[in-house]
């Protein structure tokens, strides 16, 4: 089996934990947090894309 794109090796930033709870912080850490699930869901379909040799 050949290796896997370099790209799928690195795993996506973890946004950092709220620290302060007012509505504005909320948000964008809401904001970050589906940045961040659907970079992990591309790139999950990346890997099933590559283990069964889609294109």
């Amino acid at each position: 089996m050949p290796s896997p794109p370099a790209a799928l090796l690195i795993a996506p930033e973890r946004p950092a934990k709220l620290q302060i709870g007012n509505k504005a912080a909320l948000l964008n850490h809401s904001v970050a947090i589906g940045v961040y699930i659907g970079e992990l869901e591309n790139q999950n379909a990346a890997w099933r894309a590559w283990a069964t040799g889609e294109k």
